[in-house]
């Protein structure tokens, strides 16, 4: 296709000189009508011949990759497309980009996991007209993922027959089934559900926690980090982010100052101090998976939204023994998973690990995720301390978003109304009550 330059006026300097733009038009094949598109966009309109001409270049070369795609579509494979379409400085994803999509290099290293991990494995010498919707959904529900894991995969699989379209090699694209995602409000853990996930001593968390529910450093990890968020509120983003240095001691010393030259935490008991501990939350994993020193609803530069909270002894003891196992040198993670920073949905499909290990069965309709560690630490501390100090611990800034992450059971009601009985007595009248009883 024979692309022409041009300009075009599209303003004036304040002097008064005209300000041109490249543009290009062309005939299309299909409706032998002619077409015009700028060079560049209404925010980075092109005023340079020579870039205009490399515009055109790209696109011209382009066209031929499309005529040699469109020729061999006997043997191009969804592996094939992938590989042309997620190639960095690919035209695919110029293009997708002017459009918003994959704006990140995060996101595009997110998209070849995928690709590398299952679709490709899967799907990769298939062609795209042999693409089975019903056997991709079969296979993804063999695989005990979160939802969220494989609408991602349906999605990645999408964009690539949305461009074997475009490519003229099928007509139509076959229609995926959407997994549902854990919607509704989040359940808690029951005070027995606590003791079995959170056993005291350290094998026992540690077999909860691993795979196979055998004694690991892994198991512990992972234990050590659910019993951090569970017993301080912290938000995903937040508990994956955990630095040496955010915990603190009673008078406000950080960690730092209690782990000797070697690189390993002194035994906080050989201070001689009764400590207090405590963390202060001033960093999160953004969606972009990159840690940013401010939290949810903050801007590092106005109001990064910090908070500090206590952690109890139980805690204390968990994070110490993980942080001495793995002798946390101070400029790394706390909690790591194989040498890499753990990822969201890697934690929700541990925690579901978790509750399988410890005989939790879920009843229809209750929903228990890594974020429900939030709403049981909302909903026991309210029992225990003000709601002024909760949401200072929380980072609410209203007592409505304390009121939606509290959750009562009846047992717990009862146990908070109990104290009224005396009043409650009253309701038939004290005299009438006694004449009653004594008949």
């Amino acid at each position: 296709m024979k692309r022409h330059l041009y300009r075009r006026k599209i303003g004036t300097t304040e002097s008064g000189k005209p300000i041109r733009a490249w543009y290009y038009w062309y005939y299309d094949p299909e409706t032998k009508k002619q077409v015009r598109k700028s060079c560049g966009n209404s925010k980075q309109p092109v005023l340079l011949k020579y870039v205009a001409e490399a515009i055109i270049a790209e696109l011209e070369e382009q066209d031929r990759k499309d005529q040699g795609l469109k020729g061999e579509t006997e043997s191009v494979t969804l592996k094939v497309l992938a590989e042309q379409m997620f190639t960095e400085h690919s035209l695919y994803l110029k293009r997708m980009r002017q459009n918003n999509y994959f704006k990140t290099d995060a996101t595009l290293k997110e998209i070849k996991s995928h690709l590398n991990n299952w679709i490709i494995p899967h799907y990769g010498h298939l062609r795209p007209e042999q693409v089975d919707p019903i056997q991709v959904e079969n296979d993804l529900i063999s695989v005990d993922r979160s939802n969220s894991w494989r609408n991602r995969n349906v999605s990645i699989i999408n964009f690539i027959l949305d461009e074997a379209i475009r490519h003229k090699m099928i007509r139509y694209k076959p229609i995926f089934q959407t997994f549902k995602h854990k919607k509704g409000k989040k359940d808690i853990l029951s005070i027995e559900e606590m003791e079995r996930l959170f056993p005291d001593d350290f094998e026992g968390l540690s077999m909860v926690w691993d795979k196979k529910g055998k004694v690991s450093d892994e198991g512990f990890m992972f234990g050590a980090l659910y019993a951090l968020m569970v017993s301080t509120g912290l938000r995903n983003g937040e508990a994956r982010a955990i630095h040496p240095s955010q915990f603190i001691v009673f008078d406000g010393k950080t960690i730092e100052t209690m782990i000797d030259p070697a690189g390993s935490v002194r035994q906080f008991e050989a201070l001689n101090l009764v400590l207090v501990y405590g963390l202060i939350v001033d960093r999160m994993y953004n969606a972009e998976g990159k840690i940013v020193k401010h939290l949810k609803k903050g801007d590092e530069a106005d109001d990064p939204k910090l908070r500090v909270t206590v952690i109890p002894e139980k805690t204390v003891k968990y994070v110490q023994h993980w942080m001495m196992i793995q002798r946390t040198p101070l400029h790394d993670l706390v909690f790591t998973f194989e040498g890499r920073r753990i990822r969201s949905e890697y934690l929700e499909d541990r925690f579901a690990l978790g509750l399988k290990n410890a005989g939790i069965h879920l009843e229809q309709g209750r929903v228990l995720t890594p974020h429900s560690l939030r709403f049981t630490y909302n909903t026991k501390m309210r029992r225990l301390i003000s709601g002024e100090h909760l949401r200072l611990m929380t980072g609410h800034e209203s007592e409505q978003m304390t009121d939606y992450y509290t959750r009562i059971k009846l047992e717990e009601q009862f146990l908070d109304l109990q104290g009224n009985s005396s009043a409650i007595n009253e309701f038939w009248g004290e005299s009438r009550t006694r004449t009653v009883l004594s008949d």
